[in-house]
């Protein structure tokens, strides 16, 4: 029964999302959407301690003086999303590069820097956390650096945000799901990133339950730093590949479109649940240790 609700719920977000396919296609793809990023910082904000909590809370209530009128941040939720809402505002185009820290695929393709000059997921965090934890600073720029953080480390757990295989993170490898023509203009990166948080999310509130008891159960998740989770996300992200219908060879993207089938949708919608949870767990315990 939980696999025909599955497929269902993921034919309605195909269908949402293939009426915005040209959009996207003009649009750089960032990571887990919106409500991917919300689920997270509520999972994170419930696993704060009383110091950190207060500390957040504080740092949004400048958020409507300090932030972009267009996008309001009244809760930790909102925070998260600040980076995409704020993407298209001339003054945050230095943003963009900071959504990946994508790794060749194969060890045998040309070696990539994934952190080339500082710009990608993992170092922001990093220069945020320093910013956040020093009281000194201007609380504009402590809450922006909350902004980032909360953002860029649920990045850090989207599997194709962390690899690339000469395929832009999977956006140029076509996919057609179970049911759905071969016309589909739907692409890889976009399944991680939006289709499958439908079935594996359902909606906010609900999708913070979902992951509850998941978090409950992670053994260690709350160990190791940015690298270690980063590392982590490009074995998962090199698993998610090679279990494709026709895996990709080095370095080449395939010609013909991917048809996923129903055990490969099955399968994902628990990894994708856990990288959340994982997400959640890190970054609370990321921001326990910088604002106590």
């Amino acid at each position: 029964m939980e696999g025909l609700v599955v497929i269902h719920s993921l034919r309605r977000a195909a269908v949402a999302l293939a009426g915005l396919a040209l959009v996207a296609a003009a649009t750089p793809a960032m990571a887990w959407g919106d409500l991917g990023h919300r689920v997270v910082a509520d999972l994170a904000y419930e696993r704060l301690t009383p110091a950190a909590k207060r500390q957040v809370d504080l740092l949004l209530r400048d958020a409507p003086v300090s932030g972009e009128p267009s996008c309001p941040v009244a809760s930790f939720a909102d925070a998260a999303t600040y980076v995409d809402c704020v993407d298209g505002i001339r003054r945050y185009n230095d943003l963009r590069r900071l959504h990946f820290q994508a790794a060749s695929l194969c060890e045998t393709d040309r070696p990539v820097d994934p952190c080339k000059d500082g710009e990608c997921a993992g170092e922001a965090v990093k220069r945020a956390r320093i910013i956040l934890g020093d009281p000194t600073q201007p609380v504009a720029d402590r809450l922006m650096a909350l902004e980032q953080i909360a953002h860029f480390v649920a990045d850090l757990h989207q599997p194709t945000n962390m690899i690339d295989n000469r395929d832009d993170r999977g956006e140029d490898i076509r996919i057609v799901l179970p049911g759905a023509s071969e016309k589909s203009r739907l692409n890889f990166h976009q399944f991680w990133n939006d289709i499958i948080l439908a079935p594996a999310l359902g909606g906010e509130e609900i999708g913070v339950r979902y992951l509850q008891p998941i978090a409950r159960s992670g053994r260690g998740w709350d160990v190791g730093d940015v690298d270690a989770w980063a590392a982590e996300t490009q074995g998962l992200a090199r698993r998610i590949y090679a279990r494709l219908p026709e895996p990709p060879e080095c370095g080449r993207r395939p010609r013909n479109p991917e048809v996923l089938d129903r055990g490969y949708v099955l399968a994902a919608v628990p990894q994708a649940r856990e990288q959340l949870a994982k997400a959640g767990i890190r970054l609370a315990t990321l921001l326990n240790a910088t604002l106590r």
